[in-house]
């Protein structure tokens, strides 16, 4: 089991499951990253305190999710990436990071997405996917497992079978994937085929494939998709682990403990359990009493012990303070070459970028909990650097915030402000959210000039048909919006290619 650690140091509870046996390593989140020293003094301390040779992972994927883009170099989005054409910029980057975290302590990236984004909708992976093109997802997946592997990581592909395709988030309940077998071996298994011969390990999501289970069984507790599809028909040797077993998608049906032994009878030889250490010592009293009970045998889990010796590198605590100048030095220069890439990653969608050279535009951003999309102070930061503008000293930039889902109320005031005016308008996920159509709608209509920014996936641009420049950042991060700021000025042209398909039919 690989649990999650509560702060920035190794707490007493945490270092006694790790010396007891109980958890095999941990997965880090942002609330574990201060700055560079702190990160590699829990690394150390996580190997030093471990009964078994520790499994120190983290989702660094880019873009939406990314831990430590405060300490390390930011990654733009996988579909930001796609977006560049450029599958050497790609390596690069990747093997950048790798090597970044593989020089703190880590052994294993919880990457990349194998998802293929055919739901316009989906609601989890969305930018997280390089494209709805399956071979397309499959050819970048490759060059980012490469590099990952050669910078002494472990990559770990998922979400098998296929998150792409639902309409339901699993972090909050069970997500169905509806393909009949055909489809599902032509989308979604398709990137995994192509890169079975480079994967070390793959993460199992909390997806229910209704053509192969005919009643709702999430793949994590499926032997047909573990043992059937996965081990004898792709014939995948290597690591299996879980999506957390924390998330609704398996709690909401069965009790951890419970499901943990069903996802080991089902052929998981990892277990994700990012909870608190009383939970996790449940779970592994729980484990301890089903191969007591016979009901997991030794045998089977000796197998799993024996592929995760076989997988996972023995990390070596290094005297990094002779190097540790030298890797803030790669990281600050990896961060230019990262920030230069999601320039490049902007697409216009539709029309061009107007000319924003004088006056008082308005930027109308979403209000959204985790990216704060600061695009206004970007602009503002541009003009303040003397690069940009420099014949009109009157350009100016004021913010105005929405709810993700406006109401009609909100619109209207919405409106009002902007009657007359010109404007940038910041959109997220609106297929999804009705209200930021009608604001669009309503901008259109109001505003004097109107330029729409889809900040996540690209398909905002299939609900605002009343807006004729659009364009695509591919991501919700501070680095992209930074550069955004650059393009709206006109410092670099918009060079992108959309990565996905605009003309599909939107799943009801």
């Amino acid at each position: 089991m690989l649990g999650r650690l509560p702060g920035y140091v190794l707490d007493e509870d945490s270092q006694k499951a790790l010396s007891d046996g109980i958890i095999g390593g941990a997965v880090l989140f942002k609330e574990n990253g201060e700055d560079l020293s702190q990160l590699i003094a829990l690394c150390d301390a996580i190997v030093n305190n471990s009964f078994h040779a520790p499994i120190i992972s983290v989702d660094e994927e880019g873009g939406a999710v990314q831990r430590f883009d405060h300490i390390l170099m930011p990654m733009p989005s996988p579909m930001a990436l796609a977006a560049i054409q450029n599958p050497e910029r790609v390596e690069h980057l990747v093997s950048a990071l790798a090597s970044q975290l593989q020089a703190i302590g880590f052994n294993c990236l919880l990457a990349p997405c194998l998802d293929v984004l055919s739901t316009p909708q989906n609601p989890v992976i969305a930018t997280r996917a390089f494209s709805d093109n399956p071979k397309l997802v499959g050819y970048l997946a490759e060059q980012v497992i490469d590099a990952i592997t050669a910078s002494g990581l472990v990559a770990v592909g998922k979400h098998f079978p296929g998150h792409g395709s639902t309409l339901e988030d699993s972090h909050l309940g069970l997500a169905r994937n509806k393909f009949d077998e055909t489809t599902l071996w032509q989308t979604d298994l398709e990137p995994y085929r192509m890169c079975l011969n480079k994967l070390q390990a793959i993460m199992l999501g909390h997806i229910w494939l209704s053509a192969v289970e005919a009643k709702p069984l999430p793949a994590t507790l499926s032997k047909k998709i573990t043992q059937g599809i996965l081990r004898k028909y792709l014939g995948f040797t290597g690591v299996i682990m879980t999506d957390d077993m924390l998330m609704k998608g398996i709690t909401e049906h069965y009790g951890l403990a419970e499901a943990s032994v069903m996802a080991l009878e089902a052929g998981a030889d990892v277990l994700l359990t990012c909870d608190n250490t009383v939970e996790t010592r449940k779970v592994n009293e729980y484990i301890a009493a089903a191969v007591n009970s016979g009901r997991l045998t030794e045998a089977r889990i000796q197998e799993s012990i024996n592929r995760i010796e076989k997988c996972f590198p023995k990390i070596v605590i290094k005297d990094l303070e002779v190097n540790r100048a030298k890797l803030k030095e790669n990281i600050s220069q990896e961060k230019t070459v990262s920030f230069t890439t999601s320039i490049k990653a902007i697409s216009q969608l539709k029309g061009a970028v107007p000319d924003i050279n004088s006056g008082n535009w308005l930027v109308i951003a979403p209000s959204h909990g985790r990216y704060p999309m600061k695009l206004a102070q970007h602009l503002r930061d541009c003009l303040k650097q003397g690069k940009f503008a420099k014949k009109d000293f009157d350009l100016q930039f004021t913010e105005i915030r929405y709810p993700l889902n406006p109401s009609s109320s909100q619109i209207q005031e919405i409106a009002v402000q902007c009657a007359e005016r010109n404007c940038i308008y910041l959109t997220y996920r609106t297929l999804s959210n009705d209200g930021q159509k009608e604001l669009g709608k309503a901008l259109a209509e109001n505003a004097r000039e109107i330029v729409a920014v889809a900040t996540d996936v690209p398909y905002d641009v299939l609900a605002l048909p009343e807006i004729e420049n659009c364009l695509a950042t591919f991501d919700p991060s501070e680095q992209a919006m930074s550069a955004l700021a650059r393009v709206l000025l006109r410092a670099e042209p918009p060079t992108g290619h959309c990565p996905v398909k605009l003309q599909l039919q939107l799943t009801g």
